[in-house]
């Protein structure tokens, strides 16, 4: 498993994945798809074999705002690089992806804090748990008056994020070595050209 930049020729095969999980993180269309690629401070896929295991898209405070939930994140913790969406199949889940995804935003430069929402209604108790596991703790609730999404926000320090990855086994997945230059687990594609 090898984790890459996501690039427009990765949307397709992202954006289906995203909308296979639309229940927990709502679906979008292509172009919204690609603008917030375009747009994110990361946009970070898993592959093995050709295909997606999953990805995640987080902003950064100065990231134009995408939707009421990122509004809620940047007016209360600028400090948090927002995640709008981290998505693992479900095969694939339990194998430390989830983990290696927020690692390598949690190592990313300037990033302080992680910071996220998890549905409450209708409810998503595995990501919730996913979340109280990684040191993630709850902010505040609100209601997403474009669906009617109960969420609550989760908040981590990044720092604290990474000494607790390092301290225990990452399930499934290699230590994080935060010393590197590029991402945990990060790897170019053929050609050494992200």
């Amino acid at each position: 498993m090898a984790l890459r930049p996501v690039g427009p020729a990765d949307h397709p095969a992202l954006l289906a994945l995203n909308n296979r999980h639309a229940e927990a993180v709502n679906a979008l269309d292509a172009a919204d798809f690609a603008a917030r690629c375009a747009g994110a401070l990361l946009a970070l896929a898993a592959w093995e074999g050709g295909r997606p295991l999953g990805f995640l898209l987080a902003f950064g405070p100065s990231t134009p705002e995408h939707g009421p939930n990122h509004r809620w994140m940047r007016l209360r913790h600028p400090e948090a690089a927002y995640i709008d969406r981290i998505v693992v199949e479900a095969a694939a889940q339990g194998r430390g992806i989830g983990r290696r995804l927020y690692a390598a935003l949690a190592a990313s430069p300037g990033v302080a804090a992680l910071g996220c929402e998890v549905n409450l209604d209708p409810p998503n108790p595995a990501s919730m748990a996913f979340h109280l596991r990684l040191g993630f703790r709850p902010a505040g609730q609100a209601t997403d008056p474009r669906n009617g999404k109960r969420v609550e926000y989760l908040l981590c320090s990044a720092a604290r994020f990474l000494r607790n990855q390092d301290k225990s086994p990452l399930s499934g997945a290699a230590r994080l070595n935060t010393s590197q230059s590029q991402p945990p687990g990060f790897s170019s594609p053929p050609g050494g050209h992200p």
